[in-house]
């Protein structure tokens, strides 16, 4: 049913009202009111007043009414009396109008005839209240091809009503949708890879389409055919304009590549992690496999990935282990000489350390041997073998390598005019090129080369010459 109201002229929202139009919508509407109270008054006072005008009149003629029949033969007398009562009773009545008045405007509402499309919705608290309902239908609309839009200047009339007439954000919301329904459908439409490439009337129809295209390469040796795209089916309001002919939709499909899966299951190995444990009773860059690390073995569920019968990739869906990895751990040294050094600065200090740690006993001074001279001092001790030795002084590695005599041995530049020989190792931890820091660990103590037992033989270098360690290294 149509709601009717009282209107004040139309108010046009693009061209603003002069002055004289908003006074003049002003004193239309306090006229036509007051118009309307002065009736309404008429009215009350027949059907209300009346009884009470009864009893009025008969105080009226035991206190006034007497007097005048008494003073009808005095025309003066008449007159003074009758103005004596209009005196008394004109404020009473116009006291009465104003009352009625002030009562019926203050029942009054106030509201915003709305028109849509050239047609009523109803009424609305504000223009802000239609904006809110915008907001709403167009999000309650998939406005695929931007081709629908909310009517940006609806118009708006000024009114007063009774009653609560003015309609909810959401009603006015259906009311626009309802107003729409020649330019607005239900579809189900068709999104490739986030994009919108049409509507058709609903998700069975679109499925239907999607399984025609995808029917001629499915085959017994694969486990799945889909597209290669990611397609998505939204259902929803969209424009008119949105929906496609099927045979359109048709012959787009038809150019997407898809894509074929084949189930695989093998096993493979699964390696071991590594901890890292450090030890402070072991030098600068020593490192030994405290426990052994074991790789471990898994079943692997996977996928080959077809496009237009290409493979293209392989993909891991799930795992299985067989066997647990076993962790390996390494103990690395951590043990410094100087508070200063950082492993592999390759920063000479100038003075030296004892180059093994492990023991300080010497087997072989700086001195005359087997008619010749030992230009070195042997160091060894029991179960010396493989031994961490580290450097005497920081400085650069010039020659890591096996020879005859020496076996593997380290030589190190300390840059100062000074070197040292650690020889008969059976391990070396450095290479050629390499700076050590003071106390860093180069090898292992061993029995290689032209030697009789596992031991140490060090030489300390002066310009080019072999001088006693002893005299600058303290046991």
């Amino acid at each position: 049913m149509k709601r009717q109201g009282k209107h004040f002229p139309k108010l046009n929202n693009e061209n603003a009202p002069s002055a004289s139009e908003i006074g003049y919508s002003v004193l239309y509407v306090v006229g036509i009111r007051t118009v309307r109270c002065v009736k309404s008054a008429v009215r009350f006072t027949r059907t209300v007043w009346r009884p009470i005008a009864g009893g009025l009149h008969t105080v009226a003629d035991l206190l006034l009414l007497r007097h005048l029949r008494a003073a009808r033969a005095s025309r003066f007398q008449h007159k003074k009396v009758l103005k004596a009562l209009l005196n008394v009773t004109a404020p009473v009545l116009a006291a009465v109008v104003l009352f009625t008045t002030i009562s019926y405007w203050q029942q009054a509402d106030y509201a915003l005839a709305l028109e849509y499309g050239g047609e009523p919705l109803g009424y609305i608290a504000g223009e802000s209240a239609y904006a809110q309902a915008k907001v709403m239908v167009n999000q309650s609309v998939i406005n695929a091809d931007g081709s629908f839009a909310v009517e940006a200047a609806p118009q708006m009339t000024l009114s007063v009503i009774k009653g609560d007439l003015v309609l909810t954000d959401e009603e006015l919301r259906d009311r626009i949708l309802a107003a729409e329904k020649d330019t607005l459908v239900s579809l189900a439409g068709l999104y490739v890879d986030g994009a919108f490439k049409g509507a058709l009337d609903s998700r069975d129809a679109l499925q239907k389409l999607l399984d025609e295209i995808l029917e001629p390469h499915k085959s017994d040796k694969y486990d799945g055919v889909d597209f290669f795209d990611e397609l998505t089916i939204v259902e929803g309001l969209y424009p008119v304009t949105a929906r496609v002919e099927r045979e359109t939709l048709h012959s787009y499909l038809k150019t997407l590549p898809v894509k074929t899966i084949t189930n695989i299951r093998y096993s493979e190995t699964v390696k071991y992690s590594t901890a890292r444990v450090e030890d402070a009773t072991q030098p600068l860059g020593y490192e030994a496999v405290k426990k052994k690390g074991v790789n471990g073995k898994q079943w692997v569920n996977g996928q080959i990935i077809r496009v237009n019968g290409k493979e293209m990739y392989r993909t891991v869906v799930s795992t299985e282990v067989i066997k647990e990895p076993v962790e390996q751990v390494i103990t690395i040294g951590v043990q410094k000489y100087s508070d200063t050094s950082i492993i592999g600065d390759g920063v000479a200090t100038g003075t030296f350390i004892w180059p093994l740690p492990y023991t300080k006993y010497i087997t072989s001074p700086f001195a005359s041997r087997w008619g010749s001279f030992h230009g070195a001092i042997d160091i060894s001790g029991g179960n010396v073998h493989g031994k961490p030795i580290i450097a005497s002084d920081g400085g650069t590695v010039v020659k890591a390598e096996y020879h005859s005599s020496y076996g593997n041995y380290v030589l190190i530049d300390h840059g100062n005019g000074f070197k040292t020989r650690y020889a008969h190792c059976s391990a070396l931890n450095v290479e050629e090129g390499q700076k050590v820091a003071q106390g860093e660990y180069i090898g292992k103590v061993g029995n290689t080369g032209y030697s009789f037992g596992a031991h140490l033989h060090f030489e300390v270098i002066k310009d080019g010459k072999l001088v006693n360690p002893l005299d600058y290294v303290q046991r």
